[in-house]
């Protein structure tokens, strides 16, 4: 009977620690790694 709480408590902070990363993980990205390298990925059309 004593190994089951352990169990649970075990696999809750997993998922504790899962859902803090999942939470963390957009504000420590940074703007830069999605952003477009070129004009042509952006989907800008310059008109000379």
């Amino acid at each position: 009977m004593k190994r089951k709480p352990d169990l649970m408590l075990v696999l809750m902070a997993a998922f504790g620690m899962g859902v803090l990363v999942t939470l963390m993980l957009p504000m420590a990205a940074s703007d830069s790694v999605a952003a477009p390298a070129s004009e042509l990925q952006a989907g800008v059309i310059i008109n000379d």
